[in-house]
């Protein structure tokens, strides 16, 4: 079904190992670095290149509408990437499938994507497993701290390890995942200059639940759980010192205007999960099924690196035109490292005795990571546009 790319995947993948090398998997520190390491993405979403692959649909019935929701609002950078992702879609199913979308929260809340995705409100929806973190176990795993330095390589790591390890553990809840998102790492925006471990304790920090919540309570901070869309008025109110978060959504919720630090100790990234409708998946042809599994792998790695990595590299350089956004580095770095290093064997521990291969997993995320830190953001999207994952759904 999937033809691979030729005249111009050669061109792009030239271009990529041509400057990939110099910092390899990193996504660069200016945003003229960030854009070159990034085109294969930037062309992908565009449309500009046949990037997105050529597929082969012989399917000649009735057009299938793909309702999605998300409670991020329309005008957002994240909603207009993902927009340009629906365009691909339809253009890699030669039209056969066609996305309706809706916004801002009026099917669901950020919390009850996959309740709407169960129930037949929405097809797609993004279904945060941190929101809901009891109901699961391995995938917390993936939010240990220093397991990825950008959101492409955690998001490349996820998908490949899914179809063994985390597979199950979300259909059991009647929904599949259209792809496994990962922001990139996060960073403190608060309103003092933290420069050491000793700045933050006692802190009140949001954190996003789960294994989040574990790393700001590690380091002697106190975690507080909302979703994202309530963090700005609660800095405001003084509810909360400081947000920890990813910088490319610190811009979509105006965190700048709320912080005026930005402490730079990004060693964790959060899952961001999406979930596709079993019915709307089971009911495609074979072909317009192969076509879902290409496009979700591409789009994963177009979201991790158009939005988190190279997104985020914008996002911290406007947030600081309009009002002053100062980044402040750590002094000591080695002393956070081991307040949160128990953490990671905490988490085995406890999902080993559940009789899961917490430590297995684990093991497999950093091997597998190894990969994905020696490729460049244009050679981890090449490499999903011509070697999509296999396993994510039960194909016809």
């Amino acid at each position: 079904m999937r033809k691979t790319l030729l005249t111009t995947t050669g061109l792009l993948l030239g271009t990529a190992l041509a400057f990939g090398s110099a910092s390899a998997g990193e996504v660069g520190e200016t945003l003229a670095e960030a854009k070159k390491n990034s085109q294969v993405v930037l062309d992908w979403l565009a449309g500009t290149a046949e990037s997105y692959g050529k597929n082969d649909v012989s399917y000649d019935g009735p057009v299938f509408t793909l309702r999605s929701s998300s409670h991020v609002p329309a005008v957002s950078g994240l909603a207009k990437l993902q927009i340009d992702g629906w365009n691909q879609l339809e253009k890699m199913s030669g039209g056969k499938i066609k996305v309706e979308t809706t916004w801002s929260q009026t099917v669901h809340s950020a919390r009850e994507g996959r309740k709407a995705v169960r129930t037949g409100l929405s097809d797609h929806a993004p279904c945060f497993s941190l929101y809901t973190a009891r109901d699961y176990d391995m995938v917390g795993g993936l939010g240990l701290p220093f397991l990825f330095n950008n959101s492409h390589e955690a998001v490349a790591t996820a998908e490949h390890l899914y179809p063994k390890y985390l597979k199950e553990e979300f259909e059991k809840y009647q929904v599949l995942i259209m792809r496994e998102a990962h922001t990139s790492p996060y960073n403190l925006y608060n309103n003092k200059p933290v420069r050491t471990l000793d700045d933050v304790q006692g802190m009140k920090v949001r954190a996003g639940g789960g294994t989040h919540s574990a790393i700001v309570n590690a380091l002697g901070a106190t975690q507080v759980g909302m979703p994202a869309p309530d963090i700005y008025p609660a800095m405001q109110r003084k509810t909360i010192d400081g947000i920890h978060f990813n910088d490319a959504a610190a811009l979509t919720f105006r965190l700048n205007e709320v912080a005026k630090y930005r402490t730079l100790n990004g060693f964790n990234v959060l899952t961001v999960e999406y979930c596709l409708s079993k019915d709307f998946f089971d009911d495609l042809p074979a072909d317009l099924q192969v076509v879902v599994n290409n496009w979700g792998r591409q789009m994963a790695i177009a979201e991790a690196v158009g939005f988190y990595d190279y997104g985020g590299v914008e996002a911290v350089e406007k947030m600081g035109e309009l009002t002053g956004l100062e980044t402040v580095k750590l002094t000591d770095i080695d002393r956070w490292k081991e307040a949160v290093a128990s953490v990671e064997q905490k988490w085995i521990d406890d999902t080993n005795a559940k009789g899961l291969p917490g430590g297995e997993f684990i093991a497999a995320v950093k091997e597998t990571a190894k990969k994905y830190q020696a490729m460049s953001p244009n050679e981890v999207m090449l490499d999903a546009i011509n070697n999509p994952v296999q396993g994510m759904y039960d194909m016809k």
